[in-house]
């Protein structure tokens, strides 16, 4: 694929190097690419899926990630220095999302594609899965947080280019 269809090279390279970005200098935990696929289908409890997408004038995309309650529970006590509520929660887990997509962007502008971020949404349920749409390029990878065994989450991209 081109540059002109897929500015970021390997688009699940680039969004694993802003995903291992965010969890190593932000919370100072170290993550690797699962060897299962669809390691969030063995999952016990509820997800939080929190999406934000990035737009410009020749780009649209999303970035969406799904952690397990607990992982979130561990990420916000991380981030806030205490156990939060649900809405703190859901809160820790958008401004995830936003760090991780925040990077994508910084790739995609530094490829000639500038763009801005929306505010990030969280929901609570099961796995989602995004779909491509027309010539879209999608990227979803499975990851573990090292030495958790609630640490199993799922970061999904999708970026289209605008013609």
């Amino acid at each position: 694929m081109s540059t002109a269809t897929n500015p970021l090279g390997d688009l699940s390279a680039a969004s694993g190097r802003a995903l291992k970005e965010v969890f190593s200098k932000q919370l100072k935990l170290q993550i690797l690419q699962s060897p299962f696929k669809d390691a969030l289908s063995t999952v016990e409890g509820k997800l939080l899926h929190s999406a934000v997408s990035i737009n410009g004038e020749k780009i649209s995309g999303t970035v969406l990630l799904q952690v397990p309650e607990l992982l979130a529970q561990r990420v916000t006590e991380i981030m806030l220095g205490s156990k939060g509520d649900a809405e703190e929660i859901r809160d820790v887990t958008g401004e995830l999302c936003n760090m991780i997509a925040g990077r994508v962007k910084a790739e995609l502008h530094a490829s000639g594609f500038p763009a801005t971020l929306g505010t990030p949404t969280v929901s609570v349920g099961q796995r989602i899965a995004l779909q491509l749409r027309g010539e879209a390029q999608l990227s979803s990878t499975d990851w573990s947080v090292e030495g958790d065994q609630a640490g199993d989450f799922n970061l999904q991209v999708q970026i289209r280019i605008i013609s």
